[in-house]
């Protein structure tokens, strides 16, 4: 009996161990965006945005270099009513916001952007003039379909900024 008992709790040991390797298998990002799922009970993936463009789901559960821990800046999750706000009916199940190392920023005095507050266009003095205490997000986003959403002009850049009522 005791045998059985020591072969039993080994195979369990052994199951556990198993259980555990599957899910080291995904990627740090896929476990983030799945604890995020399981916190706020979302059936669905949220929308991805990496240095602002727009990826698959897929993109992050596959080893990739550029989603390295190495290369990685900042993670954030954007609650389903701000994504809404931003990204339209694509948000609606929140959004993951990525920024990586390979994200250049280059001074071009002449580049397009628009500002948005709270979903309204400003201008560039009115987005100078916010109260930095007051922004509860504000993102940088390139991805040509959502700035269409604001403007039909050629924007190369949209700022959005959320802010405290």
């Amino acid at each position: 009996m005791m045998k059985i008992n020591n072969y039993l709790i080994i195979i369990l040991i052994f199951i556990s161990v198993s259980c555990n390797n599957k899910n080291s298998n995904k990627t740090d990002l896929e476990n983030y965006v799945e604890s995020i799922k399981k916190e706020i009970s979302l059936n669905e993936n949220p929308l991805i945005l990496i240095d602002g463009y727009l990826k698959k789901y897929e993109f992050i559960t596959s080893k990739n270099d550029l989603l390295s821990i190495d290369n990685i800046i900042n993670v954030k999750y954007l609650e389903k009513e701000n994504a809404l706000k931003i990204f339209g009916e694509s948000g609606k199940n929140g959004a993951v916001v990525i920024s990586t190392i390979y994200q250049i920023e280059e001074y071009n005095p002449e580049k397009r952007i628009i500002y948005v507050l709270n979903g309204d266009i400003i201008s560039k003095k009115d987005f100078e003039e916010i109260n930095e205490n007051k922004i509860v997000e504000i993102e940088t986003i390139e991805e040509k379909k959502i700035i269409e959403r604001f403007s039909t002009e050629n924007y190369e850049e949209l700022i959005y900024v959320i802010m405290k009522q």
